[in-house]
């Protein structure tokens, strides 16, 4: 069964639903010895779709009962299909099936495009944000196969999808879990994000139950700043860098993936018991009407200083984040505030790379003077960030100011500000009472930072009471200071005009929870925060907060946006095209932003402020429609606007020639190297052989992979010492090729041994390794002082040769890899780097060598301490 319920709306801050969902508390951290397999499981128990976390609330499920009255089928009105090969697969839609409340992906030995074996997988059409995704599912135990919940964005593995494949769409990737079916119990979670580059197998593996013994339950939750795995309840994983956000598709997969497969029980079958998307009650990162937001670029933002745009890092609107790394640049926000009041003053921090700045010095100017607030933007995610709250004074000048504070470091980034009324009660200020025994704690932080309160006994209360300046209705949140030895069992309640409502706590969480929404009398009301006789555990006080909420009926969704049109700005020398939307904004005080809508799917990922939105990287020649829809503080959408068409101009000129291109001699092959292109549109290339197309079946390398041109391409079957003209062309997505860059290589005859040849030798600890090597061959590692490597060629004839190492980078490299090489003339002693100036083959010297395997190349660690020493491929090259 399908769950439309908000389908793919994202909660604003003023969701009204309190979810009553299982306590945290229920789920317990991965145990340090390895947990006994679960019992098998005939047929899945029914459950009810409530979430695991609390938070959190039903979004969008498939149960898979089927779209036929007798329970068959996909709903392929929600779900792709994978399609396309993989690894030692082709995917076929063939092998997906529904029935008994089960999706079905069928694992098979047949032919088919080029394969020995036919797998399968769903790809959701619905894009889903931060959350908690769950599955369960019984896998495959036999050899052969990979199975995976994971999510990214659309991927020509789609090929049904709308033409627009660009990268705003595949923004990261996050692996809910990945298990190889010849370890079943071996759970790998990872993620990769690939913006501004790839970045990929963030995380481990977890020793869990038996995957194909029965179903078992998979999930994680995605915040702004970490990611949680959880298999069968368990915390198994936690990450604390979740990469950029980016709306994403859920993927439940099963490949034919590691050979040799094991075909005594094929066809096999891996069954899914159900896909639940459990989206925030509240994540804060919403807009509450009556907020102020200065995006940059609009009034009220100024600079001082060198800036650029980043078109790396995501805005709370869109991409259009700015940076910099002048120390003495500032960015300002100004808002344009209709009263004098209290405001909480939020930034929203654009950066998830590992060169943000780790002391961004935030100066919140108010009526009281400035106060300095200062953020690591590597580590604060992607969200809204609370500075504080203050008193602003319209006119006044008072706002926010960016710079880099000189006890940090890194690249300065800024995007908007936003202002919201909001009254504040915090645990050290007037308004707070308390009743009992309570203590002071500087190790548990609260709101902004602060030290907390707690108490155990039952008799003890904690109040806030705050001086409403004016009769309404207002949002109440408390914030929930997290603390193993927290209760579970406290409660607030709270005192509005119409009596009291008691609110249980689970305390668990560092967050604003959202209390609901109440009618209070000026000067009146106030929430306590308890529990009831015999409750253990500690009760933490610390802050509280209302929020004033717009005024008139909410029973309707808000009405559709009006004058939606769209323009695009095409740049044929980048091959980028920038389609914008445009609208009149509504009248309607509830309405708390806009959702836009490209070919009827949501590309926003937070509703829009300003009645704007861009969307970079449009592929030339397509048609679109485009519309937008209102969203109201209690997350309801309005319908669609009217559609309006747009045409992506078509593109007339092809990719500037490639730069930066050498030819390596190999024996019997010449390899390329070249710069990448940087037009957005970049396709890949076409190479040539005096002037015989090498590549047939379509161009090499692609615009996400820029390390594809640096590690080479091989052009093959050439002969020794005849010379070739080599040419690349970039080739972009409209066909066009470039003119060529051309090379002339003439092949040689050389011994050439990597680490999977029987020429290869190894002495002590080693391993494999995920540096790539010579022509992305894979390499091995060891950070055990005294293990060695050897390479023994087998030389056809005495004489001179150049001794070549191909050695790989890494910053936890050894900085004395000591190259030992045995020659005729007796021993040398090379020392080499291996953090810095690799990638590439370092000529080691020109020795004589006898014919045979005599001679030999011997790396070990000089440097000692536990570096990581790594080996890829040895050349030896006849000399002349």
């Amino acid at each position: 069964m399908i769950v439309p319920a908000r389908r793919t709306r994202v909660r604003s801050t003023l969701a009204l639903t309190v979810v009553a969902g299982l306590s945290a508390a229920t789920l317990s951290v991965a145990p340090a010895v390895e947990p006994a397999a679960a019992e098998p499981v005939a047929e899945p128990a029914a459950a009810e779709p409530v979430s695991p976390l609390p938070g959190y609330e039903l979004a969008w499920a498939d149960e898979f009962d089927g779209t036929e009255p007798d329970g068959t089928g996909l709903a392929t009105d929600d779900w792709y299909y994978r399609e396309s090969e993989k690894a030692v697969c082709s995917n076929s839609p063939d092998n997906v099936t529904v029935a008994d409340g089960l999706l079905h992906i069928a694992l098979k030995r047949e032919d088919r495009n080029g394969m020995e074996y036919t797998c399968g997988g769903v790809i959701s059409k619905e894009w889903f944000g931060y959350g908690y995704y769950e599955t369960r599912a019984q896998l495959w135990g036999d050899q052969g196969f990979h199975s995976a919940m994971w999510t990214t964005g659309l991927s020509d593995a789609m090929p049904d999808t709308p033409e627009y494949k660009g990268p705003n769409n595949r923004i990261n990737e996050i692996d809910g879990f990945e298990i190889d079916s010849h370890a079943p119990d071996k759970v790998q979670h990872h993620s990769h994000w690939f913006v501004p580059a790839h970045i990929g197998n963030q995380g481990g593996v977890y020793t869990g139950p038996d995957s194909s013994d029965g179903y078992h339950t998979y999930g994680f939750e995605w915040l702004p700043n970490e990611i949680r795995w959880y298999v069968d309840g368990v915390l198994a994983r936690v990450q604390p860098y979740s990469g950029p956000h980016g709306l994403q598709s859920i993927w439940l997969t099963t490949l034919g993936y590691t050979a040799p497969v094991d075909e005594t029980n094929l066809p096999g079958v891996t069954t899914w018991d159900y896909f639940r998307y459990y989206a925030p009650a509240d994540d804060g990162n919403g807009t509450t009407p009556g907020s102020v937001v200065v995006d940059n670029g609009e009034a009220g933002y100024a600079e001082s200083g060198g800036w650029e745009n980043t078109g790396e890092a995501f805005g709370f609107q869109d991409r259009e984040t700015r940076r910099s790394t002048g120390a003495d640049s500032t960015a300002t926000w100004t808002p344009a505030l209709d009263d004098a009041g209290e405001y909480e003053v939020y930034v929203w921090n654009p950066s998830f790379l590992a060169t943000g700045h780790t002391a961004a010095r935030y100066t919140v100017m108010h009526a009281g003077g400035s106060t300095d607030v200062v953020v690591d933007q590597k580590t604060a995610g992607q969200r809204w960030v609370s500075l504080g709250s203050y008193d602003l004074t319209p006119g006044a000048g008072h706002g926010v100011r960016l710079a880099g504070d000189p006890s940090g470091a890194g690249t300065l980034r800024a995007d908007a500000a936003r202002f919201t009324p909001a009254i504040v009660v915090d645990d050290a200020g007037s308004g707070y009472s308390e009743a009992g025994t309570w203590a002071g704690s500087s190790a548990v932080t609260g709101w902004g930072g602060s030290g907390t309160r707690y108490a155990s006994g039952s008799s003890s209360t904690a109040r806030w009471t705050p001086d409403l300046p004016s009769g309404g209705a207002y949002d109440v949140y408390a914030w929930t200071p997290a603390d193993a030895l927290n209760t579970d069992g406290a409660r607030f309640t709270v005192a509005h005009a119409g009596g009291s409502t008691v609110v249980p706590s689970d305390g668990v969480e560092d967050r604003w929870t959202h209390l609901g929404r109440y009618s209070f009398e000026a000067g009146a009301g106030y929430v306590e925060l308890g529990k009831d006789f015999g409750v253990t555990g500690f009760m933490r006080a610390d802050a509280v907060k209302f929020v004033p909420a717009p005024t008139g009926p909410d029973a309707a969704p808000p009405q559709a946006p009006t004058g939606v049109h769209g323009t695009v700005d095409a740049t044929p020398a980048t091959g980028d095209a920038v389609l914008t939307w445009q609208w009149r904004p509504s009248g309607q005080t509830d309405v708390a932003g806009y959702h836009v809508y490209l070919d009827g799917q949501r590309v926003s990922w937070q509703p829009v402020v300003r009645p704007s939105f861009r969307m970079r990287e449009m592929r030339a020649g397509q048609r679109h429609q485009i519309t937008v829809t209102a969203v109201d503080s209690a997350g309801r959408e309005s319908a669609p606007s009217r559609p309006a068409p747009v045409r992506v101009p078509v593109d007339t000129q092809a990719p500037a020639a490639p730069t930066g291109l050498t030819g390596e001699a190999a024996n019997g092959r010449a390899i390329l190297y070249w710069s990448q292109n940087t037009e957005v549109d970049l396709l890949g290339y076409n190479v040539y052989a005096d002037g015989a197309l090498v590549n047939p079946k379509g161009p090499v390398g692609h615009i996400a992979d820029p390390g594809f041109t640096r590690l080479g391409f091989p052009v093959e079957e050439l002969a020794n010492g005849e010379a070739v003209r080599l040419e690349i062309r970039a080739v972009d997505l409209s066909g066009h090729e470039s003119p060529p860059a051309a090379v002339s290589v003439t092949p040689l005859p050389m011994s050439l041994v990597g680490v999977t040849d029987p020429q290869y030798s190894e002495q002590g600890t080693w391993t494999g390794s995920s540096v790539p090597g010579w022509l992305r061959s894979s390499t091995r590692t060891s950070n055990v002082t005294t293990a060695t490597a050897t390479w023994r060629p087998d030389l056809p004839a005495a004489g001179g040769y150049d001794v070549y190492a191909w050695v790989p980078n890494h910053a936890n490299s050894t900085t004395a890899a000591r190259y030992t090489v045995t020659h005729a003339g007796g021993q040398d002693t090379v020392d080499v780097d291996q953090t810095t100036g690799g990638n590439q083959w370092i000529l080691l010297g020109r020795y004589d060598f006898a014919a045979g395997t005599d001679g030999d190349v011997t790396v070990s660690n000089a440097a000692g301490g536990g570096m990581y020493l790594r080996t890829s491929a040895v050349k030896f090259v006849p000399a002349g």
